[in-house]
């Protein structure tokens, strides 16, 4: 039996096999900004994305054609018009971060997503931008639909129109979606199922703010997460910032560090 000999290679070879390799530029990994961008991507890729923000900005155009349809005398102010519009935009904008955070659970897209992108708190952190980017786009188009459905009512009643404090009712609009978005993801983050997260988003907040008064009375303020983003929408905390942080931080922090932390360690199939 003839055994065959291994030999190394040649010096020329191996010097120059090394020389490639420390010529080679460091592998580097996905900026912060390329992962928001492509999740942001992601969001509106799918065909339940694209009908949700569809369904989203008709529901503001339906909210706003009753609102000039139904106008009361007297000046077309902004105020109401952005309240109108925004109403279906604070009801559905959170199901966006819902989204975005189980997808990859949902979809089976996590072995993907998380060999090209191994740190999955980052990706994660990049999800929860994301779902933030996209809620400030759509409701800045719900915000120009308001804007000119004001002009529009001013024209029609012929009684002018009124833009007071529209510096702050924007903010507050903006504040109060981003917290609601953020909400929605963690819950996301910390279900991983869709229809679950959703479910539980809708009804756990909702449950305490309707028996959370029978049973606790003025106590039941302290988890109040709806009475919060009321209170910050308005620019006005009547007194009580404690109860506005304690909700914020059990229905929003907590949710997202747990979510985080679950997402983390989360089993990928």
């Amino acid at each position: 039996m003839a055994i065959t000999e291994i030999t190394s290679p040649p010096p020329a070879v191996a010097t120059h096999r090394a020389t490639v390799a420390t010529s080679l530029p460091p592998a580097r990994g996905q900026s912060f900004l390329r992962l928001v961008s492509t999740e942001l991507r992601k969001s509106v890729d799918t065909r339940s994305g694209r009908v949700l923000i569809l369904a989203i900005l008709a529901l503001a155009v339906a909210a706003l054609t009753w609102q000039l349809t139904h106008m009361d005398p007297g000046q077309a102010t902004f105020d109401t018009f952005l309240a109108a519009a925004s109403t279906g935009v604070q009801l559905l904008l959170p199901v966006i971060g819902v989204m975005a955070m189980t997808s990859e659970w949902t979809q089976r897209t996590a072995l993907t997503t998380f060999t090209l992108s191994p740190r999955r708190v980052r990706v994660q952190l990049a999800k929860f931008v994301s779902a933030i980017v996209l809620s400030v786009v759509v409701l800045t188009a719900t915000t120009l639909l308001a804007l000119a459905a004001t002009a529009l009512g001013g024209a029609t009643t012929g009684n002018g129109t009124s833009y007071a404090g529209l510096g702050g009712s924007l903010a507050g609009a903006y504040l109060t979606t981003a917290l609601n978005v953020v909400m929605g993801a963690a819950f996301g983050a910390l279900i991983a199922q869709t229809a679950v997260a959703i479910l539980v988003f809708f009804i756990a907040p909702t449950a305490w703010t309707l028996a959370g008064p029978a049973l606790f009375k003025s106590n039941a303020d302290w988890l109040d997460v709806f009475g919060a983003f009321g209170r910050i929408a308005e620019r006005d905390l009547h007194g009580m910032l404690p109860e506005t942080l304690t909700a914020i931080g059990v229905w929003i922090v907590l949710p997202t560090i747990v979510g985080l932390w679950a997402s983390s360690r989360r089993e990928v199939k």
